[in-house]
């Protein structure tokens, strides 16, 4: 068990400041959890011992005590004598530059973030030269360096929009990579998320599947998120007694403890490493943070998780605004640069040129649309393809692209 003292003292090692995973690497304790890293630090926040900031923490400077300040007034206040002398312009003047002389000494001096940002530059760093080589690394003869492009077959369109290097379909998504799914409420990226939950559980692959916006299993007459799944199933002729075995779910609307991140992130990754997820189906993000500002922080950490343990996972995302086929998004454009893709299924009018020559339609004409915007694992289809929810619940292309 570590206590608070081995916590300071780390962060006193280090110049007074360090990240969470760097106090739980360093300290070999739990990052989350009880007795773990992030509790110690939240118990000397509460204490005044240190503060965050941003995804840092430092050391507090200590605080004087009643009995300081009080000697501090008491030597600062002016004698009986001086007291009994005549009070003018000067002097009350005087009295007052001495004053805030003494209370600008005295106070804390805001933190200035260019100088955090710049202060490893100053330091010295022969001292860690053996702790900091072995961070540096350089390209490898081993097996790892000979990797070839894998695909993750989801059974969807998808499968056809990502390419190997001599310009075949790779077969389904690249393996292990981490892809934000966006568009429009009602745009269907939770029907496209349902059916490749169900294709891929069917083939023997561990899927888990985490729902933030309708429950799995509802004790009412309610067509639930099983009972579709069910239905999907059913229609595609795969097995419901594979997927049973292969799918696990997290309900975040039946158990609202799991919307609080150290519980979620514990859960994850209990369910991640104990079962050997191959794929990972968030719907959607939000569930991840309360303030979408931090939603980036959230799926930076669950991506950096899901590349160390093999984890290809697709992160259902809404929106933000009502524009359509753009990178806007919940957690703004900086969350889809910490992910290896973009996939959007989106809804809406074309006006412009290039959306007339990709989707072959007329301007003005209302059209449902899957496109890839980005991806840094492999080449992919760039142009817009035109899809329709069908009337078994599926996201079917409507035509093929002839680019």
């Amino acid at each position: 068990m570590v206590e608070e003292n081995d916590v300071l003292s780390f962060l006193k090692d280090r110049n007074g400041q360090a990240s969470l995973d760097e106090v739980s690497e360093g300290l070999g304790i739990a990052k989350y959890g009880p007795e773990s890293a992030y509790a110690s630090l939240q118990a000397l926040k509460a204490k005044g011992s240190v503060e965050r900031k941003g995804e840092m923490w430092v050391t507090a400077e200590p605080v004087k005590s009643s009995a300081s300040k009080m000697q501090s007034i008491e030597k600062d206040a002016p004698s009986e004598k001086e007291s009994e002398a005549p009070t003018d312009v000067d002097t009350i003047v005087k009295a007052m530059a001495k004053t805030l002389a003494n209370a600008m000494k005295e106070a804390r001096e805001p933190a200035d973030e260019w100088e955090l940002a710049t202060k490893p530059m100053t330091s010295e760093i022969e001292r860690k030269e053996k702790a900091l080589s072995s961070l540096v690394l350089q390209p490898s003869d081993a097996t790892e360096a000979k990797k070839t492009l894998i695909a993750l077959p989801t059974g969807t369109f998808i499968d056809k929009l990502f390419f190997l290097p001599e310009g075949k379909p790779l077969g389904g998504l690249p393996i292990v990579g981490q892809f934000a799914l966006t568009g429009l409420p009602g745009a269907g990226k939770s029907i496209l998320a349902e059916e490749i939950a169900v294709n891929v559980s069917s083939e023997e692959k561990k899927v888990l599947y985490v729902t933030a916006e309708d429950t799995w299993q509802s004790p009412t007459p309610r067509f639930d998120l099983q009972s579709r799944m069910k239905q999907k199933a059913d229609f595609l002729k795969r097995s419901w007694n594979r997927i049973q075995q292969n799918l696990y779910v997290l309900d975040t609307v039946m158990f609202p403890e799991l919307r609080e991140w150290n519980n979620f992130a514990e859960t994850y990754r209990y369910v991640v490493e104990k079962e050997n997820i191959d794929l990972a189906i968030i719907d959607s993000v939000t569930v991840l943070e309360s303030y979408r500002g931090a939603l980036k922080y959230r799926v930076m950490e669950l991506a950096r998780h899901n590349q160390m343990k093999g984890v290809t996972c697709i992160y259902v995302n809404q929106r933000s605004r009502e524009s359509w086929d753009t990178y806007e998004m919940a957690g703004g454009i900086g969350l889809a640069h910490n992910l290896d893709g973009t996939i959007i299924v989106d809804y809406g009018r074309v006006y412009w040129q290039d959306q007339q020559s990709d989707l072959e339609v007329k301007r003005g004409e209302f059209v449902r649309i899957a496109r890839v915007l980005d991806c840094r694992m492999c080449n992919f289809e760039r142009n817009r393809i035109r899809v329709d929810i069908t009337k078994e619940g599926l996201v079917r292309p409507a035509t093929t692209s002839s680019k």
